[in-house]
């Protein structure tokens, strides 16, 4: 159930079975142009293909917003998070598969064992890349993935960063510390390849059928403690779906909790609480992890030559451009990444990186209103951005992809239309806030070298509600009130996080088999152990082992 990059993933490959019989429910609708274009994901947030995620408030972070909290983005359209995503395609490095083995005690998830599950749906376009590097890229996959043409900051931000030691390394994350660009779903064309388009748009298989606007919103599991078909809210109605064999949720990282506890898998003292029977006491909604970073409007640089910069404005020149000569800054959303060695994981797993940036150009819109209404004092912000309006800037989005802090997912009510409860816990752990620092520091060294001066400069007015020291403008007091202030988690996942047994707070095996149900599987990003910046392509990975795992009765 769900049409993102797993859930997509998942049916598209039972359907090749003209056995087997496919439903699959989405709760939103279909994708629009918009979703074509690259440069407008900022754009599709702000819509109703996002399910916007309240959180709770914060008492340690989002201290500059009103309330202490935001929003959370997930899709909710065909394609899921994949149809508004930035389009990052990443895989990580061995030795995150390898800690996943060792938290969980899971056999069979080596960066050897999944690497097959990436090529079979990569379609590389980067020939270069797959002529040199056959055993870990290839083409002919479904996912068209390229390597976009970078503009003239993000070239010289890689100047600046060799120059610094940082050296060039592999896009796709098998050696992460250094610097290189980022790999997008993006077709030859310059379109958004969202999971949606490549398996349900562009194939026609009469055994998978697709129900959009349905919202799934219990599973029907007998006395026998099997599930035996779904709940669906559509059109105001609610409907019984029943299953021959399987059912399958790939609700997303929030939805998927969510579902399960409405329907009596989840930890028995919150169930009992609610008055829902408990099918099976399980560690639903506990786990949840995900990386943080610092909000691309929080240390900007303001580019000095406009000119260098194309802006992705929604003219008729950029559109015409775009759809009929598939060209212009409509199709361009391109970043970088640096991965610093001095922020690996630790010892024991040396390839795995912490503390990155993820340096790209964005440009200021010219609504200061919009821009300002998250936060508690809008008049400052509005002093803040308003020299900036109609001008690209150079975004810092420093993180740490491992916090240390854990969130967790809960009902509010048996109503399952009702938002669950959302608490991130963000910086409940207080050495995330210094590791956050930590990377905002090392990426400083890049954003303010000489080289790069030539380029850009910080924006004029520090940030709302905190203090730069005069002795060293960006000292580490005024970084971690920016870091409290306006830090984002990102990309939740580990609410039904995968192990080898219930006592270690798993909520599926390694065959993504819910525990105490059988017929019942949860394959998505909410069982993934280890927290990682890039989901998208790992998602999809999910899916095409999922399948796997399906078709061979593992």
């Amino acid at each position: 159930m769900g049409t993102g990059s797993s859930g997509t993933t998942v049916a598209a490959r039972l359907a090749e079975n003209s056995k087997i019989s496919v439903l699959l429910l989405e709760a939103g609708g279909n994708q629009n142009l918009y979703n074509d274009v690259p440069a407008f994901d900022s754009k599709l947030t702000a819509t109703d293909q996002n399910w916007n995620y309240p959180i709770v408030s914060q008492n340690y972070s989002y201290l500059a917003y009103v309330d202490n909290r935001v929003n959370i983005q997930q899709g909710r359209v065909f394609g899921g998070s994949s149809a508004i995503n930035s389009m990052n395609y990443y895989r990580e490095c061995p030795d995150y598969y390898r800690l996943w083995s060792d938290i969980t005690g899971v056999k069979n998830w080596s960066f050897a064992d999944v690497l097959p599950f990436f090529l079979k749906t990569e379609n590389n376009l980067d020939n270069d890349l797959v002529f040199n590097e056959p055993m870990y890229h290839r083409s002919g996959g479904e996912l068209t993935v390229i390597t976009p043409a970078i503009d003239v900051i993000l070239k010289n931000y890689i100047i600046a960063s060799k120059q610094l030691g940082y050296k060039w390394t592999h896009m796709d994350g098998r050696n992460p510390m250094g610097t290189t660009y980022i790999q997008k779903t993006i077709d030859s064309n310059g379109y958004r390849e969202s999971i949606a388009k490549v398996f349900l748009e562009n194939r026609s298989q009469k055994n998978l059928r697709v129900l959009g606007n349905s919202l799934v919103t219990k599973i029907l599991i007998n006395h026998k403690k099997q599930a035996i078909g779904v709940e669906v809210y559509r059109k105001a109605k609610i409907y019984q779906v029943f299953a021959k064999k399987e059912v399958i949720i790939s609700a997303g990282a929030i939805g998927s909790p969510k579902l399960l506890m409405l329907s009596g898998i989840g930890p028995s003292d919150h169930l009992k609480k609610l008055n829902i029977p408990v099918v099976s006491d399980l560690k639903v909604g506990y786990n949840m992890i995900y990386p943080s970073l610092v909000d691309s409007n929080t240390i900007s640089f303001d580019i000095i030559n406009q000119s260098l910069v194309e802006k992705p404005l929604e003219t008729f020149k950029n559109i015409y451009n775009f759809f009929v000569n598939h060209s212009g800054p409509l199709r361009k959303e391109v970043s970088g990444v640096t991965c610093f060695p001095e922020m690996s994981y630790n010892s024991t797993y040396p390839q795995l990186s912490n503390g990155c940036v993820l340096p790209r150009t964005s440009y200021i819109d010219t609504d200061l209103d919009a821009l300002v209404a998250p936060y508690k004092h809008p008049d400052q912000w509005r002093q803040y951005f308003r020299p900036y309006l109609n001008r690209t800037s150079f975004s810092l989005f420093a993180l740490i992809k491992r916090t240390k802090s854990v969130g967790r997912i809960q009902l509010a009510s048996i109503d399952p239309l009702e938002e669950p409860i959302i608490d991130p816990c963000l910086f409940c752990d207080k050495n995330d806030i210094d590791d956050l620092v930590k990377s905002i520091k090392l990426s400083l060294k890049i954003y303010t070298s000489t080289h790069m001066k030539k380029y850009i400069k910080p924006f004029k007015y520090p940030i709302p509600g905190c203090t730069p020291c005069l002795h060293n403008y960006f000292c580490d007091t005024y970084l971690k009130c920016i870091v409290q202030a306006n830090t984002h988690w990102i990309l939740p996942m580990g609410g039904c996080r995968i192990g080898v047994s219930p006592k270690s707070d798993a909520v599926v095996d390694e065959n993504f088999k819910v525990f105490g149900v059988s017929n019942l599987r949860v394959i998505n990003s909410c069982i993934i152990p280890v927290a990682t910046e890039q989901i998208n392509a790992i998602s999809v990975m999910i899916g095409e082992y999922g399948a796997h795992k399906i078709i061979n009765n593992f």
